[in-house]
């Protein structure tokens, strides 16, 4: 399966104070953490690929050098839309794409993997991660969602259409509510 892992690395970080996106955690910018699993676990498998979004040139040339694909998307700053858009029009190809945030540097590497093989076998239409009653991303949908994924606007996310379709979804359950964690402050 053509599978593009699409890596949102965009967000304004209204809430954080400064760009969280390059706070160093444990010895590296927040960006780098779960970027560079998916990076690694893309390698494993065939037709499998990621593609890091970002406004951010800092963030684009760092990538580059580092030999991932990756899209500038300048207005990404008026909303999650603009980068979705500009991720799937890179991936235009694909059969899938599963939709990863740079702020959740906790989610593991065989979490990341297990879910994207089990969407893949189960040829999951729509999919995320759950722990208990609390769904969020990765998440996943089949190429005859993005049409729809294309026509969100502003800050509207790929929740909208998740929402829209609930018997379609195929839910992936990890059992640790940590990994789903997200860095929107610093506290």
């Amino acid at each position: 399966m053509k599978l593009r892992l699409i890596y949102l690395a965009a967000g304004n970080s209204r809430r954080f104070g400064s760009n969280k996106l390059l706070y160093e955690l444990e010895g590296k910018p927040l960006y780098l953490h779960l970027l560079e699993r998916l990076d690694r676990l893309c390698a494993r498998h065939d037709g499998w690929g990621v593609i890091a979004v970002t406004q951010y040139p800092q963030i684009y040339d760092d990538l580059n050098e580092r030999h991932i694909c990756a899209v500038l998307s300048p207005d990404s700053h008026k909303g999650v839309s603009y980068s979705i858009r500009a991720g799937l029009e890179a991936a235009a190809d694909a059969q899938a794409c599963a939709f990863f945030v740079a702020d959740q540097p906790y989610f593991t590497e065989e979490s990341a993997e297990a879910f994207l093989e089990h969407m893949e076998r189960n040829q999951a239409e729509l999919g995320c991660v759950s722990c208990g009653d609390q769904t969020g991303n990765p998440a996943w949908f089949s190429q005859s969602y993005f049409p729809e994924l294309l026509e969100l606007k502003e800050d509207q996310g790929g929740r909208k259409i998740l929402k829209k379709y609930p018997e379609k979804i195929t839910c992936f359950p990890i059992s640790d509510a940590g990994e789903l964690r997200d860095l929107d402050t610093l506290s």
